[in-house]
């Protein structure tokens, strides 16, 4: 016979392991009034409800006087006899079987990734957001998709990522750096300061707008900007940077044509050969219109550009200068913010950021070399580069207001920030 007179149970483990033994115990001191239920839940540290919710079930199917006697005297059985007797008490998952947003095989996302996966050959994190983006306002609310369900997707259905390479097994990058010249791509983004995804509460608050229920402005903490806009090459990684308070496409503008007028004005790329100017569907700068973009383009053609735009969904180009984000959060705002008090003391440390940026931090990308942007532009023989030092660090609204006043349609080109006399 098994003994079951040992009292002392671990309750987690104990139903895991036989759940009707560790109910029995439970309730063999309450059906002898030894104990009352919160004492008993006191002893054996586990919630009163849990006991309360035990003996219920006991009640429930007390159908038979001999139970109470068999509970009593459980030393003296077996376990199979008490599992036929009390199979009532047997642990019982309360999670649900399905859910009218679970994934099943009839499911139509069911369908979808694995016909995706089987043309596509995406892994489970460029699944989650293709898919986003295709059915964001129907499937996938629908089937409540997540990057978490779609990985536990592809554990069961055991699908994998299939690297493709070349015969040979080289290296084949998405940039063409062996038939382009430095500064002759260029890649530009916005990146919200404020992101509560990114930043700590302490450096959030510190950026953020205060605003009541009326959305009046009740203070703009610090005056300090929300918005930073980057513009980066291609083959040095070389940024420029710049900060706006709002958003507003003209001073966006304006400062696009003063990188590249300086760009032109320091002979960094040869004035026959062509900047392009990468963006993201031109979803942020020229509101999804192909119109506004052939504008810009009209009115930067006597500097050689021309505004181009890449899929924001599938082009890996993109992460170029959005992984300079991330950088941005754990190089400058986190380990600096404290020390960022006014407007004059973020001007600054922006300042030296972008000097960070440019000459003091190295990359370990296979084209860079380990080599720091100026480092890798003098490498391409550009040896007027440190004209770059005098490159300012500005907040936009706050240099070019005079000329956005006189008039937001009229074509006003950039004034020169180097001539000491402007």
């Amino acid at each position: 016979m098994t003994n079951y007179n040992n009292f002392s149970i671990n309750y987690k483990q104990d139903m895991k392991e036989c759940p009707i033994i560790t109910r029995i115990k439970i309730l063999k001191p309450l059906l002898e009034n030894k104990i009352s239920q919160i004492d008993l839940a006191k002893n054996l540290w586990i919630w009163k409800n849990t006991i309360n919710n035990t003996v219920k079930l006991f009640n429930q199917n007390y159908n038979n006087p001999d139970s109470k006697k068999i509970i009593l005297n459980s030393q003296n059985y077996d376990y199979d006899f008490l599992r036929n007797k009390f199979e009532y008490l047997w642990y019982k998952s309360r999670a649900p079987k399905s859910h009218s947003r679970s994934i099943t095989p009839e499911s139509f996302i069911w369908q979808q990734i694995l016909k995706l996966h089987s043309d596509t050959n995406k892994w489970y994190m460029n699944m989650n957001t293709f898919l986003k983006r295709t059915y964001e306002n129907w499937e996938y609310e629908k089937y409540w998709i997540t990057q978490a369900k779609i990985r536990w997707f592809y554990k069961t259905q055991k699908l994998v990522h299939k690297k493709v390479k070349s015969e040979n097994r080289e290296y084949r990058s998405p940039f063409d750096f062996q038939n382009t010249m430095a500064f002759s791509r260029l890649y530009f983004d916005i990146k919200h300061i404020c992101d509560l995804h990114a930043l700590p509460t302490e450096i959030y608050n510190k950026f953020k707008f205060w605003i009541d229920k009326n959305w009046n402005k009740l203070n703009e903490l610090l005056s300090l900007p929300k918005y930073e806009f980057n513009i980066m090459d291609q083959n040095t990684r070389i940024r420029f940077i710049a900060y706006l308070t709002e958003l507003d496409s003209d001073l966006i503008f304006w400062f696009i044509e003063l990188v590249l007028q300086f760009i032109r004005w320091n002979n960094f790329l040869p004035f026959t050969e062509k900047i392009i100017l990468w963006t993201d569907w031109w979803a942020e700068f020229f509101s999804w219109s192909e119109k506004k973009r052939d504008i810009w383009n009209e009115k930067l053609k006597y500097l050689n550009v021309e505004f181009y735009s890449y899929n924001w969904a599938k082009d890996p180009r993109k992460n170029l200068i959005e992984r300079s984000h991330l950088s941005d959060d754990s190089e400058f705002y986190i380990p600096r913010w404290y020390f960022i008090n006014s407007k004059n003391d973020f001007l600054k440390e922006a300042s030296d950021f972008q000097y960070y940026r440019n000459y003091e931090r190295f990359h370990s990308w296979r084209f860079m070399d380990n080599l720091t942007p100026i480092e890798k532009a003098k490498k391409l023989w550009i040896y007027n580069i440190d004209m770059m030092k005098i490159f300012p660090t500005i907040i936009l609204q706050d240099h070019f207001q005079v000329i956005h006043n006189i008039k937001k349609s009229q074509n006003v080109l950039t004034y020169d920030l180097f001539d000491k006399k402007a």
